[in-house]
């Protein structure tokens, strides 16, 4: 009986936070029981300050392995000392310890769904950083061509992933992160047929991306009207980082590009074509327009 208080206090204290963690990594062995994987999971990121983010993200996570530490302490100290002064011969349960059992039930579950809510969303959102900050590396290359590039653009209740100001267009490009299928071929499983309506990846179709970049496009372009007062073509593009992309001509006035990033994909903004429509002057106007969309921040 004298190392019955210490089991109880530290079951209503461990026992959570390890049925928690045993819950979130047996969701996610279940998610990953089909072989997916990010096309650019072995690809490096070289971004500004890269290896300083990635010392400054251990910072945190050790900081924060440390409040949670501390905050245990606190909880952990009380129920022992306390339940060491219970008379446990005389403690009889009623109806209102098995409602505060439930209700510890209860939290407990909650908070293990809140978890695995969250955790779900956070992998997707660092998948999609990821695929982002690859493709604004790809992309950045083309300023030595003579390209203005900006990242993030904040439009009406939604983001621009990318624009480039290229010589002949401005081009909107939108990023996304699909994860590879375990392999079905030697080169099959990294492949996506483009018919300029769908996109269809060795496991599934959809046509949501390039409904989106279309409408984001539409966007860009009745902006850039309005704040220069001038018309500028506005190309839809977009970027899936690691796929092969095997493209089929398409008569929609509307088409929208796809293209892997990687290597040269993204040279054809660049490319002239020996003429130059947007001239200096009007590249300026629209780069101007769009930095005017980042918000100012309060001192």
């Amino acid at each position: 009986m004298e190392y019955l208080p210490v089991l109880i206090a530290s079951a209503s204290v461990f026992v959570p936070t390890l049925l928690a963690v045993g819950v979130v990594l047996g969701y996610r062995r279940w998610q990953d029981r089909d072989g997916r994987r990010s096309p650019i999971h072995n690809r490096p990121l070289h971004g500004a300050g890269e290896q300083l983010r990635k010392r400054i993200e251990a910072q945190g996570d050790a900081i924060g392995g440390g409040l949670v530490v501390l905050f245990f302490l606190g909880p952990y100290f009380t129920a022992t000392w306390a339940l060491q002064r219970v008379q446990w011969s005389t403690v009889r349960f009623g109806s209102g310890d098995w409602l505060l059992m439930a209700a510890f039930v209860a939290g407990t579950a909650w908070a293990i769904a809140r978890v695995m809510a969250n955790g779900t969303a956070r992998r997707r959102c660092v998948a999609v950083l990821k695929a982002e900050l690859f493709t604004a590396q790809q992309l950045n290359r083309l300023m030595g061509a003579g390209c203005t590039v900006l990242h993030d653009v904040p439009a009406d209740r939604f983001n621009l992933d990318h624009v480039v100001i290229g010589p002949r267009a401005v081009y909107l490009v939108e990023t996304k992160s699909v994860r590879k299928p375990r392999s079905i071929g030697a080169l099959d499983h990294f492949k996506v047929a483009f018919d300029g309506e769908c996109l269809r990846f060795p496991n599934f179709v959809t046509r949501n991306a390039v409904l989106q970049t279309r409408r984001q496009a539409r966007w860009l372009a009745d902006y850039l009207k309005q704040a220069t007062n001038r018309s500028v073509p506005v190309i839809a593009t977009l970027a899936l980082p690691g796929w092969w992309i095997e493209a089929t001509p398409s008569s929609n006035i509307e088409a929208v590009r796809v293209f892997n990033p990687a290597g040269r994909g993204a040279n054809f903004m660049a490319d002239g074509g020996g003429r130059r429509t947007i001239d200096a002057e009007t590249s300026a106007l629209i780069a101007q327009a769009l930095v005017m969309r980042y918000p100012v921040a309060d001192k």
